[in-house]
């Protein structure tokens, strides 16, 4: 399976792939059979704290499984690696696409780190034979993949310069880009997220066909500025939160309902179900269904 493809058919074709975090196994089967159900590509990802508490070896493992066992094009990301140790152990555990986040950094030292990643990432492509999608990122991207009381509060310093996204890219040959138009990690209770289409509008013209648009924090952004992101070039969103909240709820319900059950797939049912509604339904509103 060659990742890079299912990201150029997503750019070419106007619609983007889904990123949906797990780290259970059951989260994970409930993605991949909405998946399955839509006949769509997807992108399963486990963040640092995830993949530790899964087993990334353990991951490539099961996803491998999945794969094979459904025919899909699954590809498994490193969410959010914040070193080139977390790259490295993603890669030799068998992930097929990688995350650097360096906003932590300033500009130069994130371009440096960056550009070591993508020189390791290719490195191993070359020698093993096989294709690996390098993402960076570039902005400051607010929140956490939980539900947050307080009002999101957007500065333009956070957001991510259409110049700098093209010296970035250049200098570090990565192959997409996660940028900051609006976007933020997790729901927030208090207004919602929009976001700087016209921002967006700018990076692309900017970077052209270059390198892969990623918008991360995709859960609690209005339907409308999804589709309209899409339409202007993103081609991977990110959902984390919205997942983890239906699993919660499925799980508060079902303990409620029956709390005398300890049969651990029954009361895992209703977090199965509503996990895969929602992915189904991000799944249908970024337009990947069908298309494999």
């Amino acid at each position: 399976m060659n990742p890079k493809t299912f990201l150029k058919s997503a750019q070419s074709g106007k619609y983007a792939i889904g990123a949906f975090n797990f780290s259970t196994a059951e989260v994970l089967k409930a993605i991949v059979a909405a998946a399955k159900e839509l006949n769509s590509p997807i992108i399963v990802a486990t963040s640092e704290n995830e993949g530790e508490f899964f087993g990334m070896p353990e991951a490539a493992a099961l996803v491998g499984a999945w794969r094979h066992g459904t025919k899909l094009p699954i590809i498994l990301n490193l969410d959010h690696g914040k070193s080139l140790e977390s790259i490295k152990k993603a890669v030799e555990a068998g992930y097929n696409a990688v995350h650097f986040d360096g906003t932590s950094l300033d500009y130069e030292e994130n371009i440096l780190q960056t550009k070591a990643m993508v020189d390791y990432v290719r490195r191993i492509e070359k020698d093993y034979s096989q294709e690996i999608i390098i993402e960076g990122e570039l902005g400051y991207l607010r929140g956490s993949s939980s539900v947050h009381q307080e009002a999101l509060k957007i500065k333009q310093e956070d957001l991510t310069s259409p110049g700098q996204a093209k010296d970035f890219v250049e200098r570090t040959g990565v192959d997409s880009l996660a940028i900051v138009i609006g976007n933020a990690h997790g729901v927030f209770a208090k207004g919602e997220e929009r976001l700087d289409l016209g921002r967006l509008a700018e990076i692309k013209e900017t970077l052209g066909e270059k390198v892969f648009l990623v918008l991360h924090g995709g859960s609690g952004i209005p339907e409308e500025d999804i589709k309209k992101a899409i339409e202007l070039g993103i081609v991977k969103i990110n959902v984390n939160t919205e997942l983890r909240v239906a699993y919660k709820e499925g799980l508060e319900e079902e303990l409620k309902e029956k709390p005398q059950e300890t049969t651990p797939y029954k009361i895992l049912a209703l977090s199965f179900d509503a996990v895969k509604k929602v992915v189904k339904e991000k799944i249908k509103l970024f337009g990947s269904d069908n298309k494999i």
